[in-house]
């Protein structure tokens, strides 16, 4: 009788374990599912939090789904109602997981760093503002520092410090190329013109972008007051006043 119990159990979970496997059918591409696509529609008419739901529903369900990830990510960073960035790291590392040498990879990893800024500048009394921008500041000059390098490089001039006082002491041509880089970042600041927020973008990256440096974050909010509440209320889309940097006396 015994046996005949356990025998009878064992047909009876044999048949919930078929009977769930076949209820989950066929695996869906994450680009035919009906939430993912809904999704996307949503976001075609800036409707941004519906489209979070529906791409959460995606992720929650779906193993394989890095571009809803992806966009879950983008969203929780850039959408002020539901603005989470430790959410926004967490899935974009499940995107990093899923699709580690895509080609948005790179620019994925940047928004994680972006987000972690973020999460920095949200401690009470901005303690390490100061560090962040220091942090910009420096990548911003050893980066025109290999610019600079590469055009001498390519002018057939020498690279160390020793061999450019020695050129700049015997021929004073070479001395224009050293001059000239840093006359790109300059330029978009001599007019006042306006700027698009884009997904990801925060007044620092915007003053990054368009200055040249993380210095001119209180410069951009002074002249857009009456359309910014405070500096982290930009919103996608929004059209900002980039004013011009008055000429050093």
């Amino acid at each position: 009788m015994r046996d005949y119990f356990c025998k009878f159990l064992n047909i009876i979970l044999l048949t919930l374990l078929v009977g769930a496997c076949s209820q989950s059918g066929p695996i869906v591409d994450e680009e035919e599912d009906a939430a993912f696509q809904r999704g996307r529609s949503f976001l075609k008419v800036g409707k941004e939090e519906e489209a979070l739901d529906e791409f959460l529903s995606v992720t929650r369900r779906a193993m394989n789904s890095p571009n809803s990830h992806l966009e879950a990510g983008r969203l929780f960073l850039t959408l002020d109602s539901r603005k989470d960035p430790i959410a926004a790291i967490y899935h974009f590392r499940r995107f990093l997981l899923l699709e580690n040498e895509s080609r948005e990879a790179p620019k994925v990893r940047q928004l994680i760093v972006t987000a972690e800024h973020e999460i920095i500048r949200e401690l009470p009394g901005e303690p390490y503002s100061d560090l962040l921008d220091s942090l910009s500041l420096k990548k911003e000059n050893d980066r025109l520092t290999r610019e600079i390098a590469d055009l001498r490089a390519s002018q057939g001039l020498p690279l160390n410090s020793r061999q450019i006082s020695t050129t700049k002491s015997e021929n004073t041509t070479p001395r224009l190329p050293i001059v000239l880089p840093p006359k790109p970042e300059i330029s978009p600041t001599v007019r006042a013109r306006t700027y698009t927020v884009q997904q990801g973008d925060s007044l620092y990256a915007i003053s990054r972008k368009l200055y040249g440096d993380s210095s001119h974050i209180d410069r951009i909010f002074q002249a857009n007051r009456k359309s910014l509440p405070s500096k982290d209320s930009l919103k996608l889309g929004q059209v900002l006043i980039i004013p011009s940097i008055p000429p050093s006396r």
